[in-house]
Order: C-alpha cells, then structure tokens, then sequence
C-alpha cells in the first residue's frame, strides 16, 4: 500500500474520532531533500471536541503518518 501525503489531506483518528488537515511538509535534517536520511514532517491541525486548543497545531514526521495510515488507525481523504 502506497500512501501519498499531500497539503489538505485529512486524516481521521478512528480510535478517538479527531480529525486533522496537514498543513505544510518541511525538512527536518539539513541534508536536503536528496539526502537518502532526510526526514520530512508535517504540520497537522487537529480538530474534535476532546482536543486542547493549545495543542492543535501538531507535528507529525511523516515515516509516523504513513505508517498509521497503513496500519488503519488513521483514514486518509485525499484533498484531490
């Protein structure tokens, strides 16, 4: 299974029924992107009535999102 993350994309929690919107992808190392260790994150905005507004704005590698999204906690509606 193949997941492609893009900005826009939600992601649904199925275990406690958030809902998230990836906001930008970003580099984290300084190897640049063709770096065969570069690690990506996304910003992803949390919405659902158990989410502390403090915490809404969360960042999430994306090795952690697409391997919960294989996994099947989470569900990933395509922006496109």
């Amino acid at each position: 299974m193949s997941v492609d993350l893009c900005v826009g994309d939600i992601v649904v929690d199925l275990v406690s029924g958030e809902a998230g919107i990836l906001i930008c992808r970003y580099l984290l190392t300084e190897g640049g992107p063709a770096d065969p260790l570069a690690l990506w994150a996304w910003n992803v905005y949390w919405i659902g009535k158990n989410i502390d507004p403090a915490a809404r704005l969360q960042t999430w590698t994306e090795y952690g999102l697409t391997n919960i999204i294989k996994a099947g906690t989470f569900v990933q509606y395509k922006n496109k």
